[in-house]
């Protein structure tokens, strides 16, 4: 640390210790609560594939649910242990000396700005720090986030580039272990793009959380599993909507539905002439490099099986257990109806 500033002592360029690393649990999610971290920025901004800006808001005003869904909270129990390898692991490729985080740092000026970095970086020969930001991937979901080429990936980017608009440090690392592999990218510091980062959490907290407005969904799978499960449906309550919202929205709905169905045809017609040149070959070629294939490897017609050769399909059929959900919804309705999804039917205006 080295020289005062209000409320503390700079701990970094432009930003003070507001908890030290290992404080407890509880303790911890009270000061993440008090302001916009790295992972909440990419929800913010539509990257994060776990939820969009309306989480975020729900989590800052203390209105999410405790339920969390078990596969992201051991996802991202799995992601804390492991911090410790990747930076392990990055250190000794690199020979860059990585130091521990100090915990959650707070901007002097802008005190909803917080970031809890993973690690630090000092650079041999170098008087200055920056970030390391650790992250433990499987081959799949690195596919979807894109781990792959020269640049680093979007949303762990714009994370790393967030604590550095919190910290003032000039650079961050990237690293990533990727199954077995490391993968790790150099981020210089990008002061237009910090400055964007900068309106569009200022624009989220002072629009949306300190008054208490939520943010419009987008159109984020999670955002759409977070609606379903946000509230406890009241069975065959009803809600007066705003009729001229209402009418704006399912007309663009409607013209929506229109232009995917057209764009399906086309798709489709695309995709049927590809099958006709390639005819009874699987594998299509151009100049003997594979241009695209068309195997019979999809998933199995089982019914259609069963129909055409019912004794060669009862002697492959076993058992196997299923809820019995008729019995269910007799004797435990509530129960039944609670683990029913909501779905959005529109009536037809015919």
């Amino acid at each position: 640390m080295t020289r005062p500033a209000r409320g503390g002592y700079l701990a970094t360029p432009t930003a003070r210790l507001l908890l030290p690393a290992g404080a407890p649990a509880e303790d911890w999610h009270a000061a993440r609560a008090t302001g916009v971290g790295g992972s909440d920025v990419a929800a913010i901004l539509g990257m994060d594939t776990h939820g969009g800006a309306l989480r975020v808001w729900l989590e800052k005003t203390g209105q999410a649910r405790p339920d969390r869904d078990a596969r992201l909270a051991r996802s991202a129990r799995r992601g804390h242990r492991l911090e410790g390898l990747v930076a392990e692991f990055f250190a000794e490729e690199t020979g860059l000396t990585v130091l521990d985080s100090p915990g959650t740092l707070q901007h002097i000026d802008h005190p909803h700005w917080i970031a809890n970095p993973d690690r630090l970086v000092a650079v041999p020969g170098r008087d200055e720090l920056g970030v390391l930001e650790c992250k433990s991937r499987t081959w799949r979901s690195a596919r979807v986030e894109n781990w792959s080429g020269e640049q680093a990936p979007d949303a762990p980017a714009i994370q790393a580039h967030w604590y550095l608009t919190v910290s003032g440090y000039r650079f961050a690392y990237l690293a990533g272990l990727i199954d077995d592999d490391l993968m790790w990218f150099r981020l210089e510091r990008d002061d237009e793009l910090c400055a964007l980062l900068a309106d569009a959490v200022d624009r989220f907290w002072h629009n949306h959380v300190l008054p208490g407005i939520p943010p419009n969904p987008d159109g984020n799978a999670a955002t759409t599993e977070l609606l379903a499960r946000l509230w406890d449906a009241r069975e065959e309550a009803t809600a007066e909507v705003d009729p001229v919202a209402t009418m704006l929205l399912k007309q663009r709905r409607r013209e929506l539905r229109e232009e995917i169905a057209e764009r399906d045809h086309e798709l489709t017609e695309v995709e049927n002439q590809l099958r006709a040149n390639a005819g009874a070959a699987e594998v299509a070629t151009i100049g003997g490099r594979v241009a695209y294939t068309w195997r019979q490897n999809g998933q199995f017609a089982a019914a259609r099986f069963r129909e055409a050769q019912p004794q060669l399909a009862a002697e492959y059929t076993r058992l196997v257990p299923a809820v019995d959900t008729e019995r269910l919804a007799q004797e435990h309705p509530e129960t039944y109806r609670k683990y029913r999804a909501r779905v959005l039917r529109v009536p037809s205006e015919g």
